[in-house]
Parts: structure tokens; C-alpha cells; sequence
């Protein structure tokens, strides 16, 4: 195939992708506006702006009292939450999203997707940087999750990317970026290690003084008082997720999820996503230990970190567009292994699996993401020429 036709191929893919995109942009409107619809415009952000609202207003506690939060929300903005949905997230995102009730619902809902799907934009083509690239992020499923839903996923890969770009080059500000992450800690636990195996020691500094800092900046214009709220909403929470119906682990790509569906106690499953999150702390330990940062390593920690989550949502399978990108440029600049675009293309449609199954009790999402992170590895090892055990030995004589 000569480059002429390559190039009108990618033309092509890059036009079709905008087209889903703008699908994407109508049928969000279209349900937003619905005379049926009785959950508010932007139903996630909503939670966001009333938590805002309940904190200027003096009350940052109330965000984690279901009751007081969605009788706040229906008075504030109008439309009900569904049963369960709550602020579950730490004082430090509640610091975060304060200034979002300053101003009129609308607006804030609409900066607040402008600047996060931009940032989310802006990561992934500093990554791959090819004009594709924006068009297949912008019609990524995920996307079109976390654009319907206002969620965080954007803001999520933005701070996760952006933190990982720079931690050879701004390690400092890095560690910041990545001391953000703790507004969803069970993304964030994993950073830390990596870092360290990694030997990233500035990196590793800020990100630990971020956290620290993020901590008690926001008990100190929050109160203590939220802390305790928000360690009480964790047992709720928990309650809830094990005792709710097959529909939200169908919304839940993890294992534990994937074993609930499949008949298993929740003991049983807890014991299956036990031993995923062991087997992923080491591999990436040993890959950070090996090669250090790079785009590989960087790809095998966000792969770990969905891995290792036992809950998070089809939204947050933005950070996913992340080790794509990586591995698709890999692949494109240095060449493609057996088998590799395949499970990126499969990696990229995960998100909307779950519609096209017939069985709905089947969560296969986990097991692209586990052959995904398999492909990482073997993507690391070729990079890096040869053995496991010479590399264990060649990076310990380095250090």
C-alpha cells in the first residue's frame, strides 16, 4: 500500500470518527432535552455543582448525607438523582470543585466540559501527535460516557497523562499533577509505587507534598468535621455496591464486578480482585524498575491502575485512551508486533461491549484489559532487547 492511499485511508477514518463524535454531541442534547427525562441536565455534575453549593453555603458535610444532598439538588437545580447516587469522593475533590456553584448551573456545567475535554484533548495528542489522533479521541466511546454524564474521566486522563508526560521533564510539576489524582484514590494508590520502582525521587517528593498539601489546605477551609463525614459515606458506599442490582456491575468493568455477574459472593469476588491487584503491583513494579519512565511503563501503570480498581465506572475508561495512544505510537514509530493493533482496535470498542452482548450477566471488559496490559509487556521487553533476568541484573548495576 504507497502512502497516497495510506494517507486517504486516515483521512477517511478521521472523517468518519468526527461523524461519530457529532452523534455523540446530538444524542446528548437530544436526552438532555427530553420532556421525559426527569434526572437534571448534566446528571453527574449536578452532584458536583449542589456539593459546591452546600460547601459555600457553609454545609460541606451535608455532601455526604444522601437525603440533604438530593433535597438540595432538586431544590437547587431541579430533577431527581437515582437511588444511591451521592458524593462518595474525598474532602479534596470537594475542595476542588468549590468555585463550580459560583456561577449559573448552565454555564458552569458548560466550562466545566469545555476545559476538561480539552485538557483530556490536549494530553492525548502530545502523546500521539497526529491530527487522527484527536478524531479517534473524540469519537472513543468512553468519550461519549463521560461527555453524557459530565462526569470526571476527562479531568481524570488530563491530570494522569499530563503528570506522566512531564515526570522526566518537569518532574516537580509532575508530582503535582499526579498528587491530584487522590481526588479518586483508588487511582491514585498505584502512582506512588510506580514512581518509586521507577526511581523518579523528585517526582515522587511533589507528589507525596501535593497529596499532603491538597489534604490539609481542604481541611482548612472545610473543617475536620467533613473528614468524618466522608470516612462514614465510605461504608455506605460499600453497602451499597454489594448489595446493589446486576445493572450497575454491568457499568463496572473490574473483576469483582465480572465475578459478581457470574454467580460468585461477594467474598469470592473480593478474593479474585485480591489476587489481580497483587499480580499487577508487581508487574508494575518491575517494569518501572526495569525501564523506568517511558511510554510502555507509562501504558502498564494506567492499565494497572483499571485493573486494580475494584470499582469505577464506563466513564472513567477515559484514562484507557491513554496506553492506546501510547502503544498505537510505539507501534506506529518503532513498529508493530503480532497481533497488536487487534487488541487496540478491541481495546478502543470496550467501552460499548456491554450493549452487544447477548448474555448482559457476561463482563468481558476486564479480560481485554488484562490481554492489553500483556501486550504492554511484551511491548516493553522488545523495547528493551532481552531477558528478564539480564534486564533485573543490568538495571541493578546501573543503580
Amino acid at each position: 500500500m504507497n502512502k497516497q492511499t495510506k494517507a486517504k485511508i486516515i483521512n477517511l477514518i478521521g472523517l468518519l470518527a468526527l461523524f461519530i463524535f457529532s452523534v455523540y454531541v446530538f444524542q446528548t442534547f437530544t436526552i438532555w432535552s427530553s420532556k421525559e427525562k426527569t434526572t437534571p441536565i448534566g446528571e453527574d455534575f449536578s452532584i458536583f455543582w449542589t456539593a459546591s453549593a452546600l460547601s459555600v453555603a457553609g454545609e460541606p458535610e451535608a455532601a455526604y448525607d444522601l437525603s440533604k444532598l438530593h433535597a438540595a439538588q432538586e431544590a437547587l437545580i431541579g430533577g431527581k438523582t437515582p437511588p444511591g447516587c451521592g458524593w462518595y469522593y474525598p474532602p479534596i475533590f470537594l475542595l476542588m470543585v468549590l468555585p463550580l456553584s459560583l456561577l449559573p448551573y448552565l454555564i458552569s456545567l458548560g466550562l466545566w466540559l469545555t476545559v476538561t475535554i480539552l485538557g483530556y484533548l490536549l494530553v492525548v495528542y502530545c502523546i500521539a501527535p497526529r491530527p487522527i489522533t484527536l478524531c479517534l479521541t473524540l469519537a472513543f466511546p468512553a468519550t461519549f460516557w463521560n461527555l453524557f454524564y459530565a462526569q470526571n474521566g476527562f479531568f481524570s486522563a488530563a491530570l494522569l497523562g499530563g503528570g506522566l508526560l512531564l515526570s522526566n521533564r518537569s518532574p516537580v510539576f509532575a508530582g503535582l499533577l499526579l498528587g491530584l489524582m487522590c481526588y479518586k484514590p483508588q487511582f491514585a494508590i498505584l502512582i506512588p509505587i510506580a514512581l518509586l520502582a521507577g526511581r523518579c525521587w523528585r517526582a515522587l517528593i511533589a507528589t507525596m507534598t501535593s497529596i499532603l498539601a491538597l489534604s490539609f489546605i481542604s481541611t482548612l477551609v472545610l473543617g475536620y468535621e467533613v473528614w468524618r463525614a466522608f470516612w462514614g459515606s465510605i461504608i455506605l458506599h460499600k453497602g451499597l455496591f454489594e448489595s446493589g442490582n446486576l445493572i450497575i456491575y454491568q457499568f463496572v468493568p473490574t473483576f469483582f464486578s465480572a465475578a459478581i455477574l457470574a454467580g460468585c459472593k461477594p467474598s469470592t469476588a473480593y478474593l479474585i480482585q485480591g489476587v489481580v491487584m497483587m499480580g499487577v503491583i508487581l508487574t508494575i513494579f518491575l517494569v518501572w524498575f526495569i525501564e523506568g519512565p517511558s511510554p510502555v511503563s507509562y501504558s502498564v501503570l494506567v492499565l494497572g491502575i483499571l485493573l486494580f480498581s475494584h470499582f469505577y465506572c464506563l466513564y472513567d475508561l477515559t484514562l484507557l485512551a491513554l496506553p492506546l495512544a501510547w502503544l498505537g505510537w510505539e507501534g506506529y514509530t518503532k513498529g508493530w508486533l503480532r497481533g497488536e493493533r487487534i487488541i487496540l482496535v478491541i481495546g478502543w470498542f470496550m467501552p460499548i461491549f456491554r450493549f452487544f452482548l447477548v448474555e448482559k450477566s457476561l463482563q468481558i471488559s476486564p479480560l481485554i484489559l488484562l490481554v492489553l496490559i500483556v501486550f504492554a509487556v511484551r511491548r516493553h521487553y522488545r523495547n528493551c532487547g532481552f531477558h528478564p533476568p539480564n534486564a533485573l541484573l543490568l538495571r541493578h548495576k546501573e543503580v
